[in-house]
């Protein structure tokens, strides 16, 4: 209880810090100002985005379950999502524990199963990540200098880390520590039943990327009503490093880590410090805002009983 207890406060204090020092650093330029432009066109599209990419994450949830014998329909697993994301608002590994025991309480799947479900499930979404940034890099290796190489080098290398862990390519599994292998037995059994189906993975990664791009996405929104324009390329690039911050989900809903990749994107492209702390901040409040405002009816809608 005790560990449980200071794993709480430090995430919060690790958050709380990196987000207080970005803004006192950085301060952020026209605040009110940027708030206002956005207006309600850009908050509609947000919403849209953030909604869009929801669907595909629920799909994602959908789709193996199904293949591992169990149905769960796609707006229960759309709902469930937002609980998870509540969860994550208060401590990081919350989201997941709250993930699990929703899906189980809606189809009746064992706890062996659902926790070998849980990581291919992270893999896949680290390797959509993967996926976006590679793409990214390579896209503007023109406008960057040498660092872009290893970026991509980094992102690439991800990709292939996570789609190996996630087919069950024996020798990586076999490299791992006897201790960790012991844990992975499950995840490899259901890879097994997932792989089955050819096309499950490719389908699975690609959910995933959508939603990346989705999530993404709607910074572009908040930018654009500060006045910078992206072209393709650039804009994949601000994403791709805003949506890494998921990579290190230490703090609760990021908090602080997503400000600073935002912040990091922005500076590759050159825009302004103060107007990307600015669009940052913004999407925070945005986020915690849609979050509390789906987050009680979802826990009203999958009060009904399991389904059989």
């Amino acid at each position: 209880m005790l560990k449980k207890t200071l794993a709480t406060v430090g995430s919060w204090l690790i958050g709380i810090l990196g987000l207080t020092a970005i803004l006192w650093y950085y301060q952020p330029q026209d605040f009110n100002a940027t708030l206002q432009a956005i207006g309600t066109v850009g908050v509609t599209g947000w919403v849209l985005l953030t909604l869009a990419s929801r669907v595909f994450a629920a799909e994602a949830t959908v789709a193996p379950l199904r293949t591992l014998g169990f149905h769960m329909t796609r707006p229960d697993a759309f709902w469930i999502s937002w609980i998870r994301t509540f969860a994550n608002q208060i401590l990081p590994v919350a989201g997941v524990a709250a993930y699990a025991h929703m899906v189980r309480r809606r189809v009746g799947m064992p706890w062996s199963q659902l926790a070998a479900l849980g990581q291919p499930q992270l893999l896949l979404a680290a390797a959509a990540i993967g996926i976006v940034g590679f793409v990214a890099m390579v896209a503007n290796l023109a406008r960057l200098d040498v660092s872009a190489y290893g970026l991509a080098l980094m992102y690439g290398l991800l990709v292939l880390l996570a789609m190996g862990f996630a087919t069950g390519t024996h020798w990586l599994l076999e490299a791992l520590p006897k201790a960790l292998a012991t844990r992975v037995v499950g995840t490899a059994a259901a890879l097994r039943k997932m792989t089955r189906h050819r096309t499950m993975i490719v389908r699975l990664v690609l959910f995933h990327v959508a939603a990346v791009l989705l999530r993404g996405g709607r910074v572009w929104f908040l930018f654009a009503a500060a006045g910078i324009r992206f072209d393709w390329a650039e804009l994949l690039l601000v994403l791709a490093v805003a949506e890494s911050a998921l990579l290190l989900n230490i703090t609760p809903g990021g908090l602080g880590i997503r400000e600073g990749a935002v912040l990091g994107g922005a500076a590759m492209v050159g825009v302004a410090a103060p107007v990307a702390t600015s669009v940052a901040l913004i999407d925070r409040l945005f986020m915690l805002a849609i979050t509390a405002f789906l987050a009680a009816p979802a826990f009203f809608v999958l009060r009904r009983p399991r389904q059989s």
